[in-house]
């Protein structure tokens, strides 16, 4: 990680995100925000396409109290359950909510699930107080019909909803996830959940919220997936699945299909990407620790104001790419990843930080450790990598080595010669004070260094384990690396400074 000299130490809100929010905000007949639009971004539209924050939380997503005397209770008994509800009925093990209202749920359903299948502006509250429902062939919670469902995790209680089968066809929906809704869902609340799935966790047709608890989620396919959008605000995940960690993929509207993370403590391990959104991935606070995946982050524009958010991938980092990228060696014109500030590590064997489109940095701390090898860079820009504020540490090979191709402040490109995992990376001013610093995680063959204090006309002193260089600033570019990074990444500042791949500017 890097550690700064205490003049360049950022804030934790560096900078607000200045930008106008285009999407328009609706309302249900509750009053319940429609989460659903948000502006997709295109190259000359950037600063308006990010997403309208006061319209993802409604009050009643975070609202999780209730009157326990009021509410009407659903008992589960093994093979069997009760109540009291004209609300309810009860066949054998399935458990059908008819009505709005808020619904308490407490005991042990050995193999049943609960259907919530109420009239289109009903809002129900499904209370959960140390409720434990398996289903060996269907979703435990299966939320078919309602305005909103808002599931409550009554504090100091445990609950678990789980699929332990191969998931049954009952109707015309392929339900596939122990929490399956056609409803807009919310789970809130202080106590905890433990979700488990032969397929998915948490599946959304429409959006899903999650503002409080400590939910875990164990699946073979997705962690939690949602066609609308998948927002979470002050609560503790943990996924641990064999495909997709959280995602979010609209393919009909390009207002949705966005995930935002408002705060709240994250983790993941996932068997393929770790955060997934087709259009909008943006992480405004809290803490985003992915320690396996794929590719880490993956939007069309992918946004970070602020948080930490740690990174471990077997290919990319951080992705922004559109159905429509592929493989090519062009900027896209509508994939962007925006970086504010906030405190970001990548470990990478593939690309660190890669943009189909462009890349905008202007605070916040940047640190890519990898890739190692391959035709892989730390940076990969398709078009513009623009930095104007922030610190960036990166440290990998150098075959498709790249830098900023615009920038405001000193940007370094160096080839170090092969270095150990564990020797440190430092920049140092004419008097001996240490700019930036960071022991590196990997291996590596060059590096990109980047922070405001590293000014032109000034000298600077780089060591990297055995490589040691002094270097008098002329422009902001330092060494422009292969040019493989798509327009603009040819040789800005100047080509190799030492007339070669030989020199120290690879």
């Amino acid at each position: 990680m890097i550690i700064l000299n205490p003049k360049n130490r950022f804030p934790a809100a560096v900078l607000a995100l200045c930008l106008a929010a285009a999407a328009v905000a609706g309302c249900s007949l509750n009053g319940r925000a429609n989460k659903s639009t948000v502006t997709t971004a295109t190259a000359a539209e950037t600063e308006s396409s990010v997403i309208d924050t006061s319209a993802v939380f409604s009050e009643s997503d975070k609202d999780s109290g209730y009157d326990a005397s009021e509410a009407q209770k659903i008992i589960l008994n093994g093979s069997s359950a009760s109540s009291d509800s004209p609300a309810v009925s009860i066949n054998g093990s399935v458990i059908t909510v008819k009505g709005k209202g808020v619904f308490e749920v407490t005991g042990t359903l050995d193999d049943g699930y609960i259907v919530v299948d109420a009239g289109d502006s009903d809002d129900i509250q499904i209370v959960l107080k140390d409720a434990d429902i398996t289903s060996s062939d269907y979703a435990a919670l299966y939320c078919l019909n309602a305005d909103n469902v808002y599931i409550t995790l009554a504090d100091g209680t445990s609950n678990f909803l789980k699929n332990n089968g191969e998931f049954a066809s009952k109707d015309s929906n392929s339900v596939d996830g122990a929490v399956f809704a056609k409803t807009d869902i919310t789970i809130n609340g202080s106590g905890s959940l433990e979700i488990v799935s032969t397929d998915h966790g948490i599946v959304g047709k429409d959006d899903v919220a999650v503002t409080g608890g400590i939910i875990t989620v164990t699946a073979s396919s997705d962690g939690i997936q949602a066609n609308d959008s998948v927002a979470i605000q002050d609560a503790t995940i943990d996924i641990t699945c064999g495909k997709d960690g959280i995602q979010s993929d609209n393919d009909k509207d390009a207002s949705k299909g966005y995930i935002y993370i408002s705060s709240g403590n994250i983790n993941i391990a996932a068997g393929d990407d770790g955060i997934t959104a087709s259009s909008t991935l943006q992480i405004d606070g809290g803490t985003v620790n992915i320690t396996k995946s794929y590719e880490g982050l993956e939007g069309q524009l992918v946004v970070i104001t602020n948080g930490t958010v740690s990174i471990i991938s077997s290919d990319d980092g951080i992705n922004a790419v559109t159905e429509s990228s592929g493989e090519a060696m062009r900027d896209d014109g509508s994939s962007n990843i925006r970086i504010t500030g906030g405190e970001i590590y990548v470990r990478s064997e593939g690309d660190g930080v890669d943009s189909n489109g462009t890349l905008d940095m202007s605070g916040g701390t940047l640190t890519v450790m990898g890739p190692t090898r391959g035709a892989n860079g730390s940076l990969d820009v398709n078009g513009s990598a623009t930095i104007t504020g922030g610190t960036v540490i990166m440290a990998g090979c150098s075959s498709m080595a790249t830098n900023f191709t615009d920038a405001s402040q000193g940007t370094l490109l160096l080839t170090t010669g092969s270095q150990s995992q564990g020797t440190a990376i430092k920049v140092t001013d004419s008097t001996g004070e240490v700019i930036l610093e960071a022991a590196t995680d990997c291996s590596y063959e060059c590096i990109v260094v980047s922070s405001p204090e590293l000014t032109v006309g000034n000298t600077y002193t780089v060591t990297a384990g055995d490589y040691t260089d002094t270097i008098t600033l002329t422009e902001n570019i330092y060494g422009s690396g292969t040019g493989m990074g798509g327009p603009g990444g040819g040789f800005p500042g100047g080509g190799f400074p030492d007339g070669g791949p030989g020199g120290r500017g690879f």
